[in-house]
């Protein structure tokens, strides 16, 4: 079952909200006024959610995840060396 959180609930226990949709990997519907206004979603479902509507995005994040796999990644002192 999904749940639910009011939104100024939300804004004093965002980090436990954080935590569960982590964990969980479910959705929270945030209410305003016992109406539902908007979801927070884990950054995996919100990749699979854009992919499903853009096959050149998914075609992205499946190279990037494949890179990252392999190790073939970037310090931040690789990334910022010419601006430090």
């Amino acid at each position: 079952m999904l749940k639910t959180i009011n939104s100024t609930k939300l804004r004093s226990h965002f980090k436990d909200s954080l935590d569960h949709i982590k964990t969980s990997k479910n959705p929270l519907i945030i209410t305003e006024r016992d109406v539902p206004t908007a979801v927070l979603i884990d950054i995996d479902e919100f990749e699979d959610l854009l992919s499903s509507k853009n096959k050149d995005f998914i075609a992205s994040i499946k190279k990037a995840r494949e890179q990252y796999k392999k190790g073939n990644v970037f310090d931040m002192n690789d990334v910022f060396a010419d601006v430090i």
